[in-house]
Order: C-alpha cells, then sequence, then structure tokens
C-alpha cells in the first residue's frame, strides 16, 4: 500500500466513517491493517511532534516512546476486546478487532502532536475519543457476524475500555512530553 491510499483511507476514515466500514469488508480483506495503516500513521504522527522539541535526542526518544505506547495500547484493546466477545473469539475475529482498532484510533492518533497545547489539548482529545468510539462501533457493525443487540453491548464495552486506554496512553504521552521538553 502507498503513500495515497493511506492518506486516503485516513481522510476517508476522518470524514466517511460509514461509508469507509460499509466499503471495508471486501477492500480490507488483503490488508493488514497493523502494518499497512496503523504503524506508518502512528509513526507519522510520531514524527510531526520532533519540531515542536528543541533537542532533538529528547524529540528522537519521545517519538520512539510515544510510538511503543501507541502499538501497545492497540494489542491490548484487541486482547480485551476479544475477551470481551465471549468463547466465540476465533483468529479471523481477533483480526477483524485489531482492523477495527486500527481504523478507528486514526483521530487519536493525529490529536497527538497537538498535546502540546495546553489545557485546549484535552477538548481535542475529547473530541477526537468520542470519533474514535462511534467509527469503533461503525467498524464492529460492519465487520463482526454478530446479532445487532451483542454488537451495541460489545460496542458500549469496548468503548469505555478505548476511553480508558486512550486517556491513560494521553496522560502518559503528554507527561513524557514534558519531561522531554523540561530536560
Amino acid at each position: 500500500m502507498g503513500v495515497k491510499w493511506l492518506f486516503v483511507t485516513m481522510f476517508s476514515v476522518l470524514f466517511q466513517p460509514e461509508r469507509f466500514w460499509t466499503d471495508a469488508r471486501e477492500q480490507l480483506g488483503e490488508v493488514n491493517a497493523m502494518r499497512d495503516y496503523a504503524a506508518p500513521l502512528i509513526t507519522i504522527a510520531q514524527l510531526c511532534k520532533l519540531p515542536f522539541i528543541g533537542v532533538p535526542r529528547m524529540a528522537m526518544l519521545l517519538a520512539i516512546f510515544g510510538f511503543v505506547i501507541d502499538v501497545a495500547v492497540l494489542f491490548l484493546l484487541s486482547g480485551a476486546i476479544g475477551s470481551l466477545a465471549g468463547p466465540e473469539r476465533s483468529e479471523s475475529f481477533q483480526q477483524d478487532v485489531m482492523t477495527v482498532l486500527c481504523y478507528s484510533f486514526t483521530p487519536l492518533w493525529l490529536a497527538e502532536p497537538f498535546a502540546l497545547l495546553g489545557v485546549w489539548r484535552w477538548l481535542l482529545m475529547a473530541a477526537a475519543l468520542l470519533h474514535a468510539v462511534l467509527t469503533a462501533r461503525f467498524g464492529m457493525h460492519a465487520l463482526f457476524d454478530f446479532d445487532a443487540p451483542k454488537i451495541e453491548a460489545l460496542s458500549r464495552k469496548s468503548g469505555v475500555l478505548m476511553a480508558t486506554a486512550a486517556v491513560i496512553s494521553f496522560m502518559l504521552i503528554g507527561r513524557l512530553t514534558h519531561l522531554f521538553t523540561s530536560l
């Protein structure tokens, strides 16, 4: 997948999430969401922070730690949401959960470079989190083969997990940013 595909997909997820997920079922079959979408997007978001930190070495450390934190959140949430689904879990279900998370976290990753905005960062983070939870809900309805009430229950529970993980991640990255800019 190329850079053009990455940006087209990113804009589709951000501005037309319902349409993205209706088209995604057949288009995303050959795409590894983590490798082809999430890792490059997280890298771009981390590299956008570099100019705002005065010391290059500290900026690179922050980018590396931010990348590791974001990827760890994806894997932890994937396992947690998979366990919420109950005994119906399969390898393809786990892959669908990871796909939903990889695309749904797009607004959160794009909000990370704005962590230097002070108090306004929380407003931006709340808006990005709301968008991510709604995008995940659309994705669960499109990709999961459960009945609607079970998907709704799973999306509510996973929304709480996503919010908790995103806030912890955002606070941790904010503290690391403060640490690396104050050294």
